[in-house]
């Protein structure tokens, strides 16, 4: 099984799912250039806003191992190359950033964690206003009110609505935090029955103030395993709603979705792993339609497949999700992508700059022909941004 947590320095896990109409999948992927070269720099988000704006974050350099020292990293797309952004001072000696959402060229957020040494850290939040970034403050105070917080993934659903994830080291909870246009502020998510304080939330999405959905695992005191869920607010309030439970007796086993798109209350969709602690994994994609989580089938060409992320740029045809796969007799990693036609899953070729190759991100606006999939290529520690166009 083929992933490296957050907390270990980088978020890895998967294999890509990508769908597309016949114009994207006839023009292929390619590779684009993206800065910086030569030093540690993975890319582990991506969000478009339009086929010449488009914002890439992660984070370049710091110390071999623990990423002490580094500093965040903003590339912009401008229609014709990717470009290094300006970033804000930020807390601390490091900063690293896991995700990007935004909602017009005037509005995004980049989240992630700034920290002191090893394990010392707090949420980060970076705010886009048109002009520049900057740090916005009281986000980790909301995120998790303790120190020892990594904001996971944000959703920018306007200037004055926008919802962040995160976990806690400290406290082994997942939180949520919602900007209301002036402040950040606590929010407080439904676990399911049977969950315990050992939950984890992996992934946000939402199509609009009254459409926000979140994945994660909690474990089931139940059962005696990792499980997954999800929450859904409906405008008023949040509820969760079940997703299929992991049917099989190795207490090893477990689910894991680190990727969801809502396109709208009947249409979303989450892709993540089904794999066994130390041991394979393989794709796993679920749909929901407005009732109920099922669990659609999907080709896992590898022994160790995992989906990190996915998006829409048509919602009845036109699905993609990104992430990794090991092949047969492969050691390491490399990029897969697959395509829901509005019928089915398939495999779509991607290309590779080394090994191993990881894509975590991906996104398109929708309807927009270009779609963007960003992570890294290389060995630990020494990883190039790897950013992939199609379209």
């Amino acid at each position: 099984m083929l992933r490296i947590k957050v907390g270990a320095g980088i978020a890895v896990a998967a294999a890509l799912a990508f769908g597309a109409g016949p114009a994207l999948a006839a023009s292929g992927w390619t590779i684009v250039s993206m800065p910086p070269t030569g030093e540690n720099a993975p890319i582990l988000g991506v969000s478009s806003v339009s086929d010449t704006d488009a914002w890439a974050v992660g984070y370049h350099s710091g110390n071999t191992g623990t990423n002490v020292g580094a500093k965040a990293l903003i590339d912009n797309w401008n229609g014709t190359a990717w470009s290094a952004a300006s970033v804000p001072t930020t807390p601390g000696n490091t900063a690293l950033l896991l995700a990007v959402s935004a909602s017009s060229a005037t509005d995004a957020w980049a989240v992630g964690r700034t920290q002191v040494n090893k394990s010392d850290f707090e949420g980060l939040a970076l705010h886009w206003n048109g002009t520049a970034w900057s740090v916005s403050s009281g986000f980790s105070a909301a995120l998790s009110g303790i120190s020892g917080a990594s904001a996971e993934g944000v959703a920018d659903i306007s200037p004055t609505d926008a919802y962040a994830i995160g976990d806690s080291a400290a406290t082994a909870s997942g939180s949520v935090a919602q900007w209301n246009g002036t402040a950040w502020s606590a929010v407080t998510l439904p676990l399911p029955a049977g969950a315990n304080s050992n939950t984890t939330l992996n992934a946000i999405s939402a199509s609009g103030p009254d459409d926000v959905w979140v994945v994660g695992t909690f474990l089931d005191s139940t059962l005696g395993r990792n499980e997954t869920f999800s929450d859904y607010f409906n405008g008023t309030a949040w509820s969760v709603e079940t997703m299929p439970l992991d049917s099989s007796s190795n207490l090893n086993a477990f689910y894991q979705f680190n990727g969801i798109q809502a396109n709208s209350p009947t249409d979303v969709w989450a892709v993540g792993e089904s794999a066994v602690v130390d041991g394979s994994s393989t794709d796993l994609i679920e749909h929901y339609n407005g009732t109920a989580w099922s669990i659609v089938t999907s080709p896992s060409p590898g022994s160790g497949d995992s989906l990190t992320s996915v998006t829409t740029s048509n919602a009845a045809n036109d699905v993609w999700a990104v992430g990794v796969t090991q092949p047969t007799g492969a050691t390491e990693g490399q990029t897969l992508t697959l395509n829901w036609n509005g019928t089915a899953w398939t495999t779509v070729a991607s290309p590779d700059n080394g090994s191993p190759s990881i894509l975590q991100s991906v996104s398109t606006n929708p309807g927009g022909p270009i779609v963007w999939a960003v992570g890294f290529s290389g060995s630990c520690c020494t990883e190039n941004p790897l950013v992939l166009e199609n379209g």
